[in-house]
C-alpha cells in the first residue's frame, strides 16, 4: 500500500510543470546598443517568470484536488462500502455493465486501454461537479477475480448543465471536461465526463480517458 501511495504521488507530482527557459534577442539592429539588448531580455525573463508562477500555481491547485479527491475515495477500494454509499453497477445488457475499453467491440482478450468496470452513483448526478463526490467509481477486474479501485470519473449530463455551445463546459483540477455527444457507445444522453486515475498510474495522464495499463481481459471473472 505504501508503495502504491508512493507511485501516485510521484506520478501527481509529475503534473507540475518544468520551468521554461528564456533565450535572449537573436539580433540588434546597428542603433540599438547593450541597454536596449538587456533591458529586452529583462522584459523577456519577467514576463516568462510570470507565466512560469501562474504554470506553478496551476500544478499547485491541481495537486490538491487531486490529493483532495484521493483522501476522499479512499473509503471505497471495496464495493461493499461504495454499494452501501450508493454506488452500484448497472444491471445487463447496459453497456456500461461491461468491463470499458477503446474497443467497442467488447473484445475483453485484446489489452486494448481500458477505463474497467462503473459503479455509478445516481443521486449525484445533479448537475454539479465536487472533487470530493464523483459521480462514478472504476474498477479494473484482476486475475483472482477481484475488483480494484483505479479512477474515478466525473459525469455531467448536457440536460443538467445547459446546451453545449452557449455554456462552458465544466471543469476540475483545471481541466475542463470532454462533451460526449449522443448517440454514443454507451447508449447515454450527451454528457460532458472527466477521469481522474488516482489510484493507478496513467503514462497518458492522470487526467486521461483511457489508461494502458489498466486491462479488461479478467472481466469475466468478476461477472
Amino acid at each position: 500500500m505504501r508503495a502504491a501511495a508512493a507511485a501516485v504521488a510521484l506520478g501527481a507530482t509529475a503534473l507540475l510543470p518544468a520551468v521554461g527557459t528564456v533565450a535572449a534577442a537573436s539580433a540588434l539592429t546597428p542603433d540599438q546598443g547593450s541597454v536596449t539588448h538587456r533591458t529586452s531580455v529583462s522584459h523577456q525573463t519577467s514576463a516568462a517568470v510570470g507565466d512560469d508562477h501562474a504554470s506553478h500555481s496551476h500544478g499547485h491547485a491541481q495537486f490538491r484536488g487531486l490529493s483532495a479527491a484521493r483522501a476522499a475515495t479512499a473509503q471505497f477500494h471495496g464495493v461493499g462500502t461504495a454499494e452501501a454509499a450508493g454506488y452500484s453497477r448497472l444491471p445487463a445488457p447496459a453497456p456500461l455493465h461491461e468491463c470499458i475499453d477503446a474497443d467497442v467491440d467488447l473484445d475483453d482478450q485484446d489489452d486494448k486501454p481500458a477505463m474497467g468496470i462503473h459503479w455509478v452513483n445516481g443521486g449525484l448526478l445533479d448537475g454539479t461537479v465536487d472533487v470530493r463526490k464523483p459521480e462514478v467509481l472504476v474498477y479494473e477486474p484482476k486475475r483472482n477475480g477481484q475488483l480494484e479501485l483505479v479512477a474515478l470519473e466525473y459525469v455531467v449530463f448536457e440536460a443538467d448543465w445547459g446546451t453545449h455551445g452557449t455554456r462552458p463546459a465544466p471543469q476540475l483540477f483545471g481541466q475542463e471536461f470532454m462533451y460526449v455527444a449522443a448517440p454514443n457507445r454507451y447508449d447515454l444522453s450527451a454528457f460532458y465526463a472527466l477521469h481522474a486515475w488516482v489510484w493507478k498510474n496513467n503514462p497518458d495522464g492522470v487526467l486521461a480517458a483511457m489508461n494502458p495499463w489498466a486491462t479488461c481481459r479478467y472481466a469475466a471473472k468478476v461477472g
